[in-house]
Order: C-alpha cells, then structure tokens, then sequence
C-alpha cells in the first residue's frame, strides 16, 4: 500500500478495527477515511484506544450490514438504522455531542464519496 500515499487515491478503511499502533501507520494514507461500525460498542473493543489517534474528520461511520450490529443489537440482524447506537458510542469517546458526532461523519462520507 505505500504506493498509494500522496497518490491521491480515496478511500475507506473499511469495518477498522485495528490497534493504536495500525491507526497511526494508516493516518499517513491522507485520502482515506477510517470506517467504524458496531464493533466500537463491544465491550472489549480496542478502538476507543486507537480513536485516540485518529481525527473525528477522518472517520465515517458504516453499519456493514447484516453483520457486527452495535450493543444493545449485537447477536440481531444488523439494519441501517441502528448506525445511531454507534453514532452515540462515538460522540463518548470523542467527548462530542452526538449531533456534532453524526454531522462530522457525514459531512466527511460527502465529502469522500462527492455527494
């Protein structure tokens, strides 16, 4: 991938769920956005940790639907609309408002996607 950087080429790191130690390499990709889903609200999960590293306006929020459902959905079909069980997980570990939390996010998936 380290033909990609300064290339221009966009893109989405698609259901991150990385360490702290992978968010850092990534960041160096400027076109890219770090695409969290439901895997955010599990217990055990270590991206809070790696969130640490990564801008709130690099990050778009993505359901990967059927799959990974958020807390309190987890073990259910996962469905676009429970993308605000993660929208509100992340405005907690960013310690924004759940509006600022979804308008950044979508602000950058048009952005990224020239919508």
């Amino acid at each position: 991938m380290s033909e990609c950087k300064g290339s221009g080429l966009r893109g989405v790191f698609h259901c991150f769920s990385g360490s702290l130690e992978e968010a850092e390499a990534l960041m160096e990709f400027e076109g890219f956005m770090f695409g969290i889903g439901g895997v955010l609200t599990f217990k055990k999960s270590d991206l809070p940790k790696a969130l640490e590293v990564i801008p709130l306006d690099r990050v778009v929020l993505e359901t990967d639907a059927p799959y990974l459902s958020p807390v309190p959905y987890r073990g259910k079909r996962n469905e676009p609309s429970f993308i605000v069980a993660t929208a509100a997980r992340l405005a907690e570990v960013y310690g924004c408002s759940f509006d600022e939390a979804a308008a950044s996010t979508t602000l950058n998936a048009r952005s990224l996607f020239r919508l």
